[in-house]
C-alpha cells in the first residue's frame, strides 16, 4: 500500500464536514470501523481525531490533487 495521503471528508450529522489527510491502510481501517460503530481514534496527518462513528453520513475521498487556477 502507499504512503501518500487521500484527502479525506468526513460528513457528520448536524456538522460541517471534517476535512483530513489520511493514508490508504488509514482510511481501510476507518471503513471497517464504521460497522461496528461507536467511538475511534483516527491518527491523521497532522492532528488525532477522536471520531463518534454513529455520527458519520458520509466519507468522500478526492480523486484528484487539488487545482489552483483555471486548471492548468
Amino acid at each position: 500500500m502507499s504512503d501518500d495521503k487521500l484527502r479525506v471528508s468526513i460528513g457528520l450529522d448536524s456538522a460541517p464536514p471534517l476535512a483530513i489527510r489520511l493514508t490508504e491502510s488509514q482510511l481501510k481501517t476507518l471503513r471497517s470501523a464504521l460497522a461496528g460503530g461507536g467511538w475511534t481514534d483516527v491518527e491523521a496527518e497532522d492532528a488525532q481525531v477522536h471520531l463518534n462513528l454513529d455520527k458519520v453520513v458520509f466519507i468522500r475521498v478526492d480523486k484528484d490533487e487539488q487545482k489552483i487556477g483555471f486548471g492548468l
